[in-house]
């Protein structure tokens, strides 16, 4: 028996990196899936295909998760397939190396709608539902660069500062009934970080525990959140990181 057998999770960005290992342990544990992806319909497809194959169901969703209309309808076309939704995980991200000078406004405005009014939005549409079964999970996906900045990623990092606040303010506004945590991690060793800049081994041997981490690192805190192995946490963050960084 998993340890979240028989709910029904919905985990944004989950076809490819952190997310995909996130969605395919949910349905290692016991969950049913529904897939969010923008562009990356054949890794969708692949990550669905996982889920099959330990037995769950999985849902395809194509929608933009910084868009109100297209979150409200992902959340709406969960539950109407599956009649219930226990977890949402709010992962959807990305962005680009940028220096400060070249940030535009829309770019600016684009990273702050996918990180911070995405996952505001999301957990707005979901909580109803939730309230109603008188039970539910939102874990919004942070990042360590939240506790300490980063040059190059300006717009990203304020965007995750803003979740570590959003999420405590959702645990207080949505208790006793839903928990809301953060889940930050620090080098995480996906397609998109190995091809930026502190992909180097020089970075990696400043880590305590001297590796980068692993999308499997991320899946297992959020497991054990979404679990009832966290029925006492909310409005916390855990910092799945190697000891990079230790607020």
């Amino acid at each position: 028996m998993g340890r979240v057998d028989g709910m029904v999770a919905l985990v944004t960005g989950s076809s490819r990196g952190i997310g995909r290992a996130i969605a395919i342990a949910l349905a290692e544990e016991g969950a049913d899936v529904a897939v969010n992806f923008f562009n990356s319909e054949k890794a969708a497809k692949e990550v669905a295909q996982a889920i099959h194959d330990v037995g769950r169901k999985a849902l395809l969703i194509r929608a933009d998760a910084s868009k109100v209309t297209e979150i409200k309808h992902m959340v709406r076309k969960t539950v109407e397939h599956f009649g219930r939704i226990d977890i949402l995980v709010n992962n959807a991200g990305g962005g680009n190396y940028q220096n400060f000078e070249d940030i535009s406004e829309s770019e600016y405005d684009e990273i702050l709608d996918l990180h911070l009014k995405g996952p505001f939005f999301t957990a707005q549409a979901a909580a109803p539902y939730m309230r109603a079964q008188g039970r539910g999970r939102i874990i919004n996906i942070g990042s360590e660069l939240a506790y300490i900045g980063y040059p190059e990623l300006i717009h990203y990092t304020a965007a995750k500062g803003g979740v570590l606040t959003l999420t405590k303010s959702l645990a207080l506004a949505l208790a006793p009934t839903i928990n809301v945590n953060t889940v930050s991690p620090g080098p995480i060793a996906t397609e998109t970080f190995m091809a930026g800049p502190e992909f180097v081994d020089e970075i990696r041997d400043q880590i305590p525990l001297k590796r980068w981490g692993r999308p499997d690192d991320v899946a297992r805190t959020v497991v054990f959140l979404a679990s009832s192995d966290g029925d006492f946490f909310t409005g916390q963050t855990l910092d799945p990181n190697g000891g990079t960084v230790m607020p």
